[in-house]
């Protein structure tokens, strides 16, 4: 049985992705990832919406 050539390493893509976001919420206040990760959070496709948003992405310190 032949196998395929992958096209698309969705592993890969998604370490990429998680390391590029890290280097940029490292470079920011806390205020500003809770800004950043709220914003990202509102506006994700298929999420559901907050029924109360002062709900923060991550907790309060």
């Amino acid at each position: 049985m032949a196998t395929k050539k992958k096209t698309f390493d969705a592993i890969a893509f998604s370490r990429r992705w998680r390391q590029t976001t890290s280097k940029l919420l490292n470079k920011m206040s806390y205020e500003e990832q809770l800004a950043f990760l709220n914003q990202r959070l509102a506006n994700w496709p298929g999420a559901a919406k907050p029924k109360n948003s002062r709900t923060p992405a991550l907790p309060e310190r």
